[in-house]
């Protein structure tokens, strides 16, 4: 970008879960996992192949139908 760095810029955060992560780095995996519910994944309709219920539920879902 044309910039020259003399050094790393400082970051300024107020956010207990990286000042801990910072702290404790070993905790950082556990940062990664995400409690996620598939099947209420409207998106599902453009990205898999899915039964014929599952496809009308999602549109349902997205207002469609």
């Amino acid at each position: 970008l044309g910039y020259s760095l003399s050094g790393p810029s400082m970051l300024y955060i107020n956010n207990q879960s990286a000042l801990a992560v910072a702290k404790n780095p070993e905790h950082h995996g556990r940062m990664k996992h995400l409690d996620l519910r598939t099947s209420d994944m409207p998106a599902d309709i453009l990205t898999k192949s899915l039964p014929r219920p599952k496809v009308l539920e999602m549109v349902k879902m997205l207002g469609l139908g």
